[in-house]
This record gives C-alpha cells, sequence and structure tokens, in this order.
C-alpha cells in the first residue's frame, strides 16, 4: 500500500517513462465521468456543500457543473448542445455500480453534513472504515478516508482542489463472460498492459476490510471474473464486474439514465495516435449528438488531422468483434497527454 501511495507522486514522471523502465504501459488517468442532472443547486449541494469537492469555475455554466477531487472530476450536464439547438436533459443518470472517492477529512464530518443538509443515504460502515453515501440521483459512492498528500504529483485542474481528493476506483457491472473481453480489448486498443482478471467482488488491495467494490454478492457473482484496468496514476483503477443481475450490455442504447460516458488520457502522444488509428480501422469511432455543438477538444472530432489538433476522440462499443456485439457498450473520450485539459503535473492557477 506504502509502496503505491509513493508512485503517486511522481505521476507525471512515471507515465513518461515506463517502457524504459521496464513497467507495462498503462492509460495515464481515469480523469472524469460524466453523470447527467436535473438540476445544478442539488448536485452543488451533495458534491460540494456535503463531499467536499471544489467546483470548476472556468468550464461551469449554465449547461454544465464541473467539480475538482484532485487531478478528477465530475463532469455534471444539464442541457446538451445538440445540432438543432440546447435543450435540457430529461433524466438523471445513475452508474450501474459503485464509485470510491478518497478523502482528507473525517469521514464523521462528511456524514455530519449530509445530516444537517438531510440528504438521507448513507452508512457509517465501521468494520471497513468507509461511508458507503447514495446521492439524491441514486449514484452508490464508497468513501475512504487518506493520508494528507498522498496524491501529490497527480496534478490538478484550474480551481484546485478540497477536502476530496481523487476518484480512485469506478467499479462497473458487467453481463458474465463480459470481463475477458474487455481485458483483451483494453489491452489491445488503449494499451493497457496493466490489466487483469480476478473472481468478481475482489476487493482492491488497500481495502483491508475486505468490502468489494459493486452491490452484488453470493449467487449474483459466484463462479465470474472482474476485469481491473489499472491507471499509471496508481492507485487508480477502473473495474468491470461480472453479476447475473448487471443490465444488458447495451443499456446505453436504451435508456437515457445510462448513457453517462468516462474520459481517459493516454500515457504518451504516440500511443493515442495508434489508439486512433485501430479504433478508426474497426469502425469504432463515435460522434455523440450531444455534443454537437461542442468545439473539437470537447466534442466529435472523427478525422485524424482534427483528432491530433485537438488532443480527443470517442468510442463507445467495447469489447465486440466481427460478428458478436460489444461487451459493454460505455461511451469513452480518449484523450492525448497534450489536450488542453490534461491535469498530470498541473498545479492551481
Amino acid at each position: 500500500f506504502f509502496f503505491i501511495q509513493a508512485g503517486t507522486r511522481r505521476l507525471h514522471a512515471l507515465v513518461g517513462w515506463q517502457a524504459l523502465a521496464g513497467f507495462p504501459t498503462m492509460t495515464a488517468l481515469l480523469e472524469h465521468i460524466n453523470l447527467n442532472i436535473l438540476d445544478e443547486p442539488t448536485a452543488r449541494e451533495f458534491y460540494v456543500s456535503c463531499l467536499g469537492a471544489v467546483v470548476n469555475e472556468p468550464t461551469t455554466n449554465e449547461r454544465q457543473l464541473h467539480v475538482n477531487m484532485g487531478a478528477t472530476q465530475f463532469h455534471l450536464l444539464r442541457k446538451y448542445g445538440k445540432a438543432e439547438g440546447v435543450t435540457p436533459v430529461t433524466a438523471a443518470q445513475r452508474w450501474a455500480g459503485e464509485i470510491e472517492l478518497w478523502t482528507s477529512e473525517r469521514l464523521d464530518a462528511i456524514a455530519d453534513r449530509l445530516t444537517r443538509h438531510k440528504l438521507r443515504g448513507h452508512v457509517r460502515d465501521g468494520a471497513s472504515d468507509v461511508l458507503r453515501v447514495r446521492c439524491p440521483y441514486g449514484n452508490a459512492f464508497v468513501i475512504r478516508h487518506e493520508a494528507p498528500g498522498s496524491c501529490d504529483g497527480w496534478g490538478c485542474h484550474p480551481s484546485g482542489s478540497g477536502a476530496l481528493t481523487r476518484l480512485v476506483r469506478a467499479v462497473h457491472d458487467v453481463r458474465p463472460g463480459a470481463a475477458a473481453r474487455l481485458a483483451h480489448f483494453w489491452k489491445e486498443t488503449l494499451g493497457g498492459e496493466a490489466c487483469e482478471l480476478q473472481p468478481s467482488g475482489t476487493p482492491p488491495l488497500w481495502c483491508e476490510g475486505g468490502v468489494a467494490g459493486g452491490a452484488g454478492s453470493g449467487e449474483d457473482t459466484a463462479g465470474l471474473q472482474q476485469c481491473v484496468v489499472r491507471f499509471g496514476a496508481a492507485p487508480q483503477q477502473l473495474v468491470f464486474a461480472e453479476r447475473r443481475s448487471a443490465p444488458p450490455s447495451d443499456e446505453y442504447e436504451r435508456n437515457e439514465a445510462a448513457a453517462y460516458h468516462i474520459c481517459v488520457y493516454l500515457e504518451t502522444a504516440e500511443r493515442f495516435a495508434a489508439c486512433f488509428r485501430m479504433c478508426e480501422a474497426a469502425g469504432l469511432l463515435y460522434a455523440n449528438p450531444a455534443y454537437a455543438r461542442s468545439p473539437p477538444e470537447f466534442g466529435n472530432a472523427m478525422a485524424w488531422e482534427e483528432v491530433q489538433a485537438c488532443g480527443q476522440f470517442r468510442i463507445k462499443e467495447l469489447g465486440g468483434s466481427t460478428g458478436e456485439p460489444a461487451a459493454l457498450v460505455l461511451e469513452v473520450e480518449v484523450r492525448s497527454p497534450h489536450h488542453v485539459s490534461c491535469p498530470i503535473g498541473k498545479r492551481p492557477r
């Protein structure tokens, strides 16, 4: 655990030198999760006033609220910028699984604020020393205390960070049989060699109390696997956990509440270029109509010249193959370390 923590202080150096040092290549950072919301005051009260995140002022506007947790964020979208005009979202989005956040505060202080704000759905798990919380829209969070300074070196966004210091682990429920396909896809396409299969429900290394990421247990996970993607921003993880109760693999296409997205940064511009070529050849590039009015660096760049200039493209069909549907439809913004918003190694303005 302490070795991993020390590694975070050198993230900006590590991600550039992993290959030379003999480390497996990693996706550099799971930088944000976008979850649509129905109104800003409710989201601001929960994420900022109660949990301790900080509003990122330069990118927050009438369409969206961005909140900082060190180098990571939640993007909380209220209005779509479609080609035909700006329209409000019609459903709050709910992550299919559980998201772990780390804080420098005492967990009791967060629980007290949630109670004062009359936000229910939080439980202190004394055995494993975590606070389990549900946001007003039903998203499930595990909040764990970390030692001060343990995220030094990750970087941050312009408005800085508060007590909520990182998005450290996101567990996404997937259908049985999906984990191995997603591990293969992530390794081959996104260059994340630091990716492994485990029994579903296996807790992270730092979890001494044995808290498994996700809600399923027993018959829901027995005999199943999970794909663990490890990021250069150690010890950050994205986990695809097989559960018999998981929603259909294409729930993104069926339900606006499931059409959230994530954003990852690749470790080098060369890896970014190779990933784009592979996704382009496989027909995986995606243009999200909700961002039709956004500039290319936040929108729908599809041609290499534009992608190279802006440092971003989108995909959503993960782990498919010829004649076989995707193992999971999950929109991913794939970014270069040269993207204008890359927080790695940066300090507040």
